[in-house]
């Protein structure tokens, strides 16, 4: 268990870094973090996730890592956009398609976790 909090902890650093770096180009640069690092970093969280995937822990932490992994992501953009970054791929929270996106994945993730609650209360009845 505390590889998937590290695996997670991980992976917020590594979104963070690349919002960053959208939002003020070349600032990674700068601090010498090649971008192309943190992609490369990304490939290997989500190769290690494939591989030590449980679907105990995960029925257990989905919700949770869920809206932690959609909801960071927002504040963090909101707060780069407070700090005056503009972002140059269109990931910003003007962007309709975002929040849109961002919807359908509460939605769904909610959706998920009910039907999991669901069969686990019919299991133990």
């Amino acid at each position: 268990m505390k590889t998937y909090w590290l695996l997670g902890i991980v992976l917020l650093i590594d979104m963070t870094l690349l919002l960053v770096d959208d939002y003020f180009p070349g600032t990674l640069s700068s601090l010498g973090i090649p971008v192309w690092s943190l992609y490369a970093l990304l490939g290997v969280l989500v190769l290690v996730s494939l591989l030590m995937h449980n679907p105990e822990l995960e029925r257990r932490f989905g919700l949770h890592a869920l809206l932690l992994l959609t909801i960071y992501p927002m504040l963090v953009m909101v707060l780069l956009t407070f700090l005056g970054g503009e972002s140059e791929s269109g990931l910003s929270v003007t962007s309709p398609i975002l929040w849109i996106i961002w919807g359908a994945v509460l939605w769904m993730g909610w959706r998920d976790y009910k039907k999991d609650k669901e069969q686990d209360g019919q299991a133990t009845e």
